[in-house]
């Protein structure tokens, strides 16, 4: 029997909507964060409680993009949208801004960062753009976030990246893409770009190893990652070649073993148009799921890299793992909707701020 494309993707993950507070009573400990813009324009980062309530919401001076979060959990720094020139740092206990970080002469930011697991320093993804080089810029977070050196990003465009779990090791994701503020959202580089993965040094800043897509997709931008407890990286892409072709958009790798690209089936790999917007592991580390907001999609994998299923949510891009639930996630959208689901479960809940729009990521805390 033929079926439609609606009935392919209902089947193939199971998944629900509750009313709001039904989930968060279940969780007395989480907060989500997260950066919003209104219906007036007006931007702000924003903290969802377990009960449903915002409880932070304070303005910013543009999109927000990535946030990181400190290691004892008491400071979050939001990073501008690219090319942004902005990094903000919020005290989570008093709730006040206690850094407004601007970028050096020169660069500009790539709106991803983290804290080292000591606290004492705050990394921001940056482009040296003079030269198109990508950078990881190094602020002094004891010393009012002075920006205290750099280390080269081995690539073009860095975006995201991560700390394995050494404290010694990152995994950036460079985009291969070259912008310049003068051109805020133009991507100068296409015909040449050369995205990879590289595991840099963070005290060194060597080249430890690196991975790239295979040359006929020198156009797959590696956007975002997320790393597992065991340093297993996944990763979500877009691409910048032609429409009409199809390339995996979602890998994983590990130490210094090959990517591992996947594809979803046909019909839902078609729907995704190209593009991953953000990319989560669950608690456990067992599965993911990768948000893409142009095909309004969500899929959903196994580390080791089965499809697993995958649903339909317009403009879904943030997601963050769901702390207390092991198999589940929440993802953020364009309609100002949170929504928890957990795959092949009729589980699921909604949380909804009216007249806002999420930005395109989403972290989650854990106050226990």
């Amino acid at each position: 029997m033929e079926i439609n494309r609606r009935q392919f993707i209902a089947a193939s993950a199971s998944v629900l909507l509750f009313c709001p507070t039904a989930f968060f009573a279940q969780s007395k400990s989480l907060k989500l964060l997260s950066c919003r813009t209104n219906k007036n324009g007006e931007h702000f980062f924003s903290i969802v409680e377990s009960d449903g309530l915002l409880s932070l919401n304070i303005p910013i001076p543009a999109r927000g993009h990535g946030i990181a979060l400190s290691a004892n959990h008491d400071m979050a720094a939001v990073f501008a949208r690219r090319p942004g020139e902005f990094v903000w740092v919020i005290d989570l206990v008093t709730q006040e801004v206690v850094g407004k970080v601007s970028c050096k002469s020169g660069r500009h930011y790539y709106g991803h960062g983290l804290f080292t697991k000591d606290g004492a320093r705050l990394l921001c993804s940056e482009n040296a753009y003079e030269t198109g080089e990508g950078v990881i810029g190094i602020y002094d977070v004891r010393n009012n976030f002075v920006r205290i050196g750099e280390i080269q990003s081995h690539g073009v465009g860095p975006h995201e990246f991560k700390l394995l779990h050494d404290e010694k090791t990152l995994v950036v994701a460079n985009g291969g893409i070259r912008t310049h503020p003068d051109l805020p959202r133009i991507k100068s580089n296409l015909e040449t770009m050369r995205p990879n993965l590289a595991y840099v040094s963070i005290d060194s800043g060597y080249l430890l190893h690196k991975h790239e897509p295979e040359t006929k997709w020198h156009q797959l931008s590696i956007r975002h990652i997320d790393i597992s407890d065991n340093d297993q990286v996944a990763i979500a892409m877009q691409f910048e070649g032609k429409p009409f072709l199809q390339p995996p958009l979602i890998a994983t790798q590990k130490g210094e073993q090959p990517m591992f690209f996947l594809k979803a089936p046909v019909q839902v790999q078609s729907q995704l148009r190209n593009y991953c917007g953000s990319v989560a592991f669950n608690a456990d580390g067992t599965k993911f799921a990768v948000t893409s907001p142009r095909g309004g999609m969500v899929t959903y994998w196994s580390a080791g890299g089965q499809y697993l299923g995958a649903h339909e949510r317009a403009d879904a891009c943030g997601v963050s793992r769901a702390m207390d639930h092991s198999q589940g996630f929440f993802i953020s959208d364009g309609s100002g909707s949170i929504v928890f689901s957990r795959i092949n479960s009729v589980e699921k809940v909604q949380y909804r701020i009216d007249d806002t729009r999420w930005d395109n990521h989403m972290i989650s805390q854990s106050t226990s």
